[in-house]
């Protein structure tokens, strides 16, 4: 991955980068401007048009959002996003509330369920469940051996296909597209939904898949799903429907593509080999988030 431009994206926002502190790097730079208190996001998507539509309908929806109520973190009234070496940059307002109690799934499933009766009259680009894996896979072929990367595309379009016929519980509509706790922040007595990256119009119950996948693939006991379903309001067997089934493989799938991105430092490079390994095999090996 190339540098992210810090300086340069900042300076086009009119903000102030000095003493910038690096939250996270992965996907996206993540950096805390302490004067004043912002959080600067830089996703590296070079001539990638799709990304830049998303952060202008994740920029315009959350200002919508937050005008009706909804608890989400706010863009900063701005003119954004700016692109700047290949890169894209957005600007939020930093949160910085108690770090316990720790969110758990039902904070979450309350959060879901408002947004998901919402309806913003914004136009919202079509869930992609695959993400940006086949280009990843094309542009970062040496992350890979063949046999992973022809196994990869296999599987891509065998998911593509069905996805194409999916005919999911819950029905159509708005999604936060990466609906996990790690995504709240607590803001004095409220936890906001955060990173709005992924948004996207599609199957209701692709926003579920990550609370499932808690417990099929990072070790989370099976009671944190069933908390989160009796607050938003569905079946915990819902797990088990073919459209869920079809959208947590997709899930996974796209995941790695992060991975892939930064398979350079060794700790993702580990991570990376670990879940290419599990879902070659199909075994139930417990991932970790790096």
């Amino acid at each position: 991955m190339a540098t992210p431009p810090l300086d340069a994206a900042a300076a086009l926002l009119g903000l102030n980068a000095d003493d910038a502190l690096l939250l996270h790097l992965r996907a996206n730079a993540v950096y805390h401007l302490p004067n004043p208190k912002v959080v600067l996001r830089l996703r590296y998507a070079p001539g990638n048009h799709q990304a830049l539509n998303r952060l202008r309908a994740a920029i315009l929806t959350t200002r919508w959002l937050a005008v009706q109520g909804f608890a989400t973190i706010e863009p900063l009234p701005i003119e954004q996003p700016v692109t700047v070496a290949g890169w894209i940059a957005t600007a939020w307002h930093y949160v910085s509330g108690p770090a316990a109690p720790a969110p758990g799934a039902q904070d979450l499933a309350t959060l879901l369920n408002a947004l998901h009766a919402i309806h913003p009259p914004i136009p919202i680009p079509a869930l992609q469940p695959l993400g940006t894996l086949r280009c990843d896979l094309t542009r970062h072929a040496a992350a890979l051996t063949d046999r992973h990367r022809c196994w990869l595309l296999r599987r891509c379009t065998d998911i593509e296909q069905v996805y194409r016929d999916l005919d999911p519980p819950l029905g159509q509509g708005l999604l936060h597209g990466d609906a996990h706790t790690g995504n709240l922040f607590r803001d004095h007595d409220r936890w906001l939904l955060g990173d709005w990256d992924s948004i996207a119009y599609g199957p209701l119950l692709s926003d579920l898949i990550p609370s499932i996948m808690e417990h099929h693939r990072f070790g989370r006991p099976r009671s944190d799903w069933i908390s989160f379903c009796r607050r938003y309001g569905v079946d915990p067997d819902l797990e088990h429907h073919p459209a869920a089934t079809t959208l947590r493989a997709a899930r996974e799938l796209r995941s790695l593509a992060a991975y892939i991105r930064a398979s350079h430092q060794p700790n993702v490079r580990a991570e990376l080999d670990r879940r290419l390994t599990s879902l070659v095999d199909g075994d139930t090996a417990t991932w970790r988030a790096v």
